[in-house]
């Protein structure tokens, strides 16, 4: 049977998963993610865990229709519970908010241990997943996605115990991808610049203090 399509922004979010890794997915919908990673020979085995029912049910059709639960368990659970059951080396949290990935993070103690490789995708406050992260976890990589208009950034991590201090820049945009300033990169920088342009007028209108968001501006164009 041919192997599952993903888009764009999941299979770069793939790409970062290590060979013969066991993955957990956390907040799998279809599956998609572990079974493509299972069928084409990246990951030995899956955990496919959502909090509910129907995209759980759905994953274990797909799972099945693949003939592959014998390699990925498909669960209902809450964020990260029970998952040190699976001893999964390689954990993919993607399409959630960014304020919810950090709190299914901070309720985990599984995500300190030694070896565990997290990859995260989140749909919004990317900045205060990264802020949250600068507290103990290494970014170890870091890429941005368009796909169908939209912008994506996608983060891999690992915990070291560490604080790293970012620039409000690093924290918007990624320190890793400053660095690698790859094509989409740029779109991303045009894509909040904008935005902070636009609240910065409103502020002005408004005869607010902005020399703290000018200031942020300032630092994102130097970086054209």
């Amino acid at each position: 049977m041919a192997d599952i399509k993903l888009s764009k922004r999941l299979s770069t979010a793939a790409s970062y998963v290590r060979s013969g890794a066991f993955v957990a997915d956390i907040g799998t919908d279809h599956a998609y993610l572990p079974i493509h990673l299972v069928l084409s020979g990246v990951a030995k085995g899956a955990l496919a865990s959502d909090i509910n029912e129907g995209p759980i049910k759905t994953a274990k059709e797909n799972i099945a229709k693949y003939g592959l639960a014998d390699k990925i368990n498909a669960q209902i659970a809450n964020g990260l519970d029970g998952v040190e059951a699976y001893k999964p080396t390689d954990i993919l949290i993607c399409g959630m908010g960014g304020e919810l990935i950090a709190q299914i993070l901070d309720a985990s103690s599984y995500v300190k241990s030694e070896g565990v490789r997290l990859i995260l995708q989140p749909m919004t406050s990317v900045a205060e997943l990264r802020e949250y992260l600068s507290n103990g976890f290494s970014t170890i990589a870091e890429n941005v996605v368009c796909e169908d208009g939209k912008i994506y950034q996608i983060i891999c991590a690992e915990y070291d115990g560490l604080v790293h201090n970012y620039s409000s820049a690093e924290l918007e945009l990624g320190k890793r991808n400053i660095e690698s300033k790859i094509t989409e990169f740029y779109v991303l920088l045009d894509s909040v610049i904008a935005k902070k342009q636009k609240k910065l007028n409103g502020l002005r209108l408004g005869g607010y203090e902005t020399d703290e968001l000018e200031k942020e501006i300032k630092e994102l164009e130097g970086l054209r």
